[in-house]
């Protein structure tokens, strides 16, 4: 398994540490996805005391963290628990998970997206000798975007959990 691969234990059959029908692994990754908007914030606070370095670190870490961790959920959830095997065990109404489960992958993949061009463009601006600088203006409103997206992925990460695990 994936979990055994990675982390060296059976995260899938035991039960997570908070008390619900999802595995270690799977609560390790929504602890991580609900704390990310205040990672992002404390990177954010670092730029803006000057630590440029360190927020440009902190934010291309957090970046494949969460693309790594999104990915670990989908797999987990899709192929080793089954997506349809837990909206059984769920009381919430399949169409309304459904529901759920679009605005969650809508919500990703805008976040990513988003997320990804705009270090892109900084990587790309900082080798210009534009950022900081010429650019720092539109970086920052984009850097607000990412910060609303992943508010986003957080609200609707907590969301699917809910429907999957807890409902």
């Amino acid at each position: 398994m994936l979990e055994e691969w990675i982390l060296g234990v059976d995260m899938v059959s035991q039960g997570g540490f908070l008390d619900t029908r999802a595995s270690y692994l799977i609560d390790i990754i929504i602890s991580f996805l609900v704390t990310l908007p205040i990672a992002t914030i404390c990177s954010i606070f670092f730029v803006k005391r000057g630590y440029i370095k360190i927020h440009q670190f902190l934010q291309i870490s957090l970046f494949f963290i969460t693309i790594g961790s999104l990915s670990i959920f989908a797999y987990t959830v899709h192929y080793i628990e089954g997506f349809d095997y837990l909206i059984r065990k769920s009381s919430i109404n399949p169409n309304m998970a459904f529901a759920i489960l679009t605005i969650h992958v809508l919500s990703v993949i805008t976040a990513t997206m988003t997320w990804f061009l705009t270090i892109f463009y900084a990587i790309n601006d900082k080798k210009r000798r534009a950022l900081p600088g010429v650019y720092s203006g539109p970086h920052r409103r984009a850097g607000w975007r990412v910060l609303l997206s992943i508010v986003m992925v957080s609200i609707t990460s907590l969301g699917i959990y809910w429907v999957l695990y807890i409902a």
